[in-house]
């Protein structure tokens, strides 16, 4: 995967089905079920959550990306089975997320650590089209927020069973989150949960720790 550069204005890359993304190289990524049983961090948390072994369903996202000098659109499409939104106590939302190192440390699998932070655009299926910013610092650590002075802009849609989230922002992070360079690279990670199958928190898919992406000039 690479984020390429479009001469393009932000609404360009806005909608999932906008004609630029045409141009836009795009990868699958294989998902698993995040590891929670015999995980002290976890457990330390939610023993009931450490105890998980049904969640991960959705098996792979597809992800593009592509600047335009400004501001950074990920474009994520993934199969689900229903448009699921918090009606009951035990159900739950469709979501999903890309996660990025705030340090060469960082790990996507622990959710960062205090020394090694990371940073996600977290889109629910019951925001519509907002999304939140997290800064984690190790499981159970997220503090999400909406930064007026730095939004993650969002668009939705869901047809034929397959979600098609747009996240985006601009490359240049205030305070504590991801900086994005031109010319540099960033490492990015992606989470996907399936409300229909009770996921939220930890019970979700992922795909592994942070891959490499150039971020091109």
């Amino acid at each position: 995967m690479k984020i390429i550069r479009l001469d393009v204005p932000e609404d360009g890359l806005a909608a999932p089905d906008a004609g630029a993304w045409g141009q836009v190289p795009e990868r699958e990524f294989p998902l698993v079920p995040t590891p929670l049983q015999g995980n002290p961090g976890i457990k330390a948390i939610s023993p009931f959550l450490e105890k998980s072994t049904d969640h991960g369903r959705v098996a792979r996202l597809h992800a593009a990306a592509a600047h335009n000098g400004k501001m950074l659109a990920v474009r994520l499409r993934w199969n689900a089975s229903g448009r699921d939104r918090i009606i009951d106590l035990d159900q739950f939302v469709d979501g999903v997320a890309v996660m990025f190192p705030l340090s060469a440390g960082a790990s996507a699998v622990t959710m960062g650590s205090p020394s090694d932070p990371v940073n996600a655009w977290y889109w629910k299926g019951n925001l519509a089209q907002k999304a939140f910013d997290v800064v984690a610092t190790g499981y159970g650590t997220s503090a999400r927020s909406r930064d007026p002075a730095q939004p993650i802009a969002c668009t939705a849609r869901y047809a034929a069973g397959e979600w098609q989230v747009v996240l985006r922002r601009a490359l240049k992070g205030t305070g504590d989150r991801v900086q994005l360079v031109p010319g540099a690279a960033t490492g990015m990670a992606f989470a996907v949960w399936d409300g229909a199958n009770r996921e939220r928190s930890g019970r979700k898919s992922f795909s592994g720790d942070f891959v490499t992406v150039p971020i091109a000039s």
